[in-house]
């Protein structure tokens, strides 16, 4: 009996085998289809091409409006970009008008990083831990200063000579482009509306030169690093100001990060940016944003910010 059944299951098998086969080669009984033959392999290679695809990760990048929205796209997307494809990520470049919109955007941790001015960068420490992930080393130096700048075939040759003038700040979170000016004042006993006839805020350091450079504003507060790079960029706008006085220098605005970005991450991205001066393509692109290297950071380096924003604070 037990050989019968081996010898049943022995047709059995053949006969669906043949069926298979028949299936495969010859024609098909009506509303039936034929199995297509599967490469495997490619299913495997393109399962892995399509889970890298998800895998990658997207940065998410904010270079603060220190420079008007076009300047600042075209200087700092290949850099942004050199950045990401170290990392093995895609990059979203992102602005807002203000600096307080990109702060709050770290706060939330909508962002991975972000380049800001020194005052919103101890605004946001002071606030929620915000945590410098290096520096910019801009002309051999990590400091930078407040230029107060008129027309210049303006006569007016210092900050007192702009009494009942219109001036234009920056942003309300500028360092160089109101904090100084208004502590200056604030030390002689003034403020912005005791002291200037108007004033109005101008968005961006590059829109201040041009308002002093083309009369809208009889003198502003800007940034030096952004006035030396126009003159260097846009000579044609900065050869029509001038510069009248200068501040004490400050901590040159950082590259910061949201304080609970894990250590392996952030450890990456320092590495990253203390070794782009030395790529081939990030030496030249630093140099058209007249950066020499980046280098790491301290929170000390920004006391004097702090303490101007302490000392105004305390008088209201």
């Amino acid at each position: 009996m037990m050989y019968l059944y081996k010898r049943l299951a022995l047709i059995l098998s053949a006969a669906v085998w043949l069926g298979f086969v028949s299936s495969c080669s010859g024609d098909l009984p009506e509303g039936e289809t034929r199995l297509k033959k599967v490469d495997f392999q490619n299913i495997v290679q393109q399962g892995d091409k399509e889970a890298e695809k998800a895998k990658k990760r997207t940065l998410k990048i904010a270079v603060a409006a220190m420079i008007s929205p076009k300047y600042t796209y075209d200087y700092y997307v290949e850099l942004l970009n050199l950045i990401a494809e170290q990392m093995g990520c895609d990059v979203e470049f992102i602005q807002k008008k203000t600096y307080a919109q990109v702060n709050e955007m770290l706060r939330q941790r909508e962002l991975d990083m972000a380049f800001v001015c020194s005052g919103p960068y101890v605004t946001g420490r002071d606030d929620f831990g915000l945590d410098i992930l290096v520096v910019p080393v801009s002309h051999g130096k990590k400091v930078y200063h407040s230029y107060f700048i008129v027309n210049k075939d303006s006569a007016i040759r210092s900050l007192d000579q702009l009494r009942g003038k219109t001036f234009a700040f920056t942003d309300p979170h500028s360092n160089t482009g109101c904090l100084v000016p208004n502590f200056v004042l604030a030390r002689r006993g003034e403020t912005p509306e005791t002291f200037f006839k108007e004033t109005f805020f101008s968005n961006s350091h590059d829109n201040s030169i041009k308002a002093v450079a083309e009369g809208l504003a009889d003198g502003a507060a800007v940034d030096s690093l952004i006035w030396e790079f126009m003159n260097m960029v846009n000579p044609e706008i900065t050869k029509r100001t001038k510069i009248i006085e200068k501040s004490p220098p400050y901590g040159i605005p950082p590259v910061v990060v949201h304080p609970s970005m894990d250590e392996p991450t952030k450890n990456k991205f320092r590495n990253i940016f203390l070794g782009i001066h030395k790529h081939p393509k990030g030496k030249e692109i630093l140099s058209r944003l007249q950066i020499d290297r980046f280098e790491p950071g301290n929170d000390a380096d920004y006391d004097t910010v702090r303490e101007m924003q302490r000392w105004i604070a305390s008088r209201h």
